[in-house]
């Protein structure tokens, strides 16, 4: 039987949401090329890692065997590039609470992708991108108008 704490404990966690979104392909090369500043050749690459860290989901995290976790759309990592406000020690070289790439505003993640890829001078600080993207072309958005 539960007591009234955990029903409380349980209730405060429904109410919860994370304000995510799922994007479709042609949508987030939209909004990147027309809103963020992404070169229209270069979007194929952007949603191409997008799906293969998170399914194109703002809301997705995962857990390392690190110990690190990855947020939001672009899976940011809490050991790097985000602090997960939980008392360990990060870089945080993005400078944002991992939090903050949960939501649907993906201008904090964008921003923190395009720092990444001037550090690394390219896609190598995603698994996912070197995985699945590495010689994605424009055919990958074919149908889409962005």
């Amino acid at each position: 039987m539960m007591g009234p704490t955990t029903i409380l404990s349980l209730l405060a966690v429904a109410m919860m949401t994370v304000d995510g979104r799922i994007y479709s392909k042609c949508a987030l090369a939209s909004e990147l090329v027309s809103q963020h500043g992404i070169n229209r050749d270069d979007a194929p690459d952007w949603v191409c890692m997008a799906f293969a860290e998170s399914t194109l989901n703002t809301a997705a995290t995962n857990a390392n065997s690190g110990g690190s976790s990855d947020y939001g759309i672009f899976q940011v990592n809490s050991k790097w590039n985000c602090d997960p406000q939980d008392g360990r020690k990060t870089y945080n070289g993005c400078g944002h609470p991992c939090s903050d790439y949960l939501n649907s505003n993906i201008g904090d993640d964008v921003k923190c992708v395009k720092q990444l890829l001037r550090e690394h001078r390219g896609w190598g600080f995603s698994y996912g991108h070197g995985a699945q993207c590495s010689s994605v072309t424009s055919s990958y958005l074919s149908g889409c108008t962005y």
